[in-house]
């Protein structure tokens, strides 16, 4: 049971601080697309508001609200505490 509290605790905590930083790495930037990077290369002629695409370039760059931070680091928690209980 411990290492299920673990696992969901430092995933959790993995993703509230990561989320930025890999929303940069892959391009999305306080400027826009990065030139050459994996969102470039996944950005289509259009871009629908509302889309997984959109919501990735606005967090990357207005940056995260806590709020959205909080949604992603329970979610992401969530699924390592169910892959932990899985490997129990």
């Amino acid at each position: 049971m411990a290492e299920i509290i673990i696992a969901t605790a430092v995933a959790g905590v993995s993703a509230f601080v990561g989320a930025p930083v890999v929303l940069g790495a892959i391009g999305f930037t306080k400027v826009g697309v990065a030139a050459g990077s994996i969102a470039a290369a996944v950005q289509g002629p259009t871009t629908a508001a509302g889309s997984l695409f959109a919501l990735c370039q606005s967090a990357g760059a207005a940056g995260m609200a806590v709020g959205t931070k909080v949604a992603v680091s329970s979610a992401v928690g969530t699924v390592g505490g169910a892959i932990a209980s899985i490997w129990k």
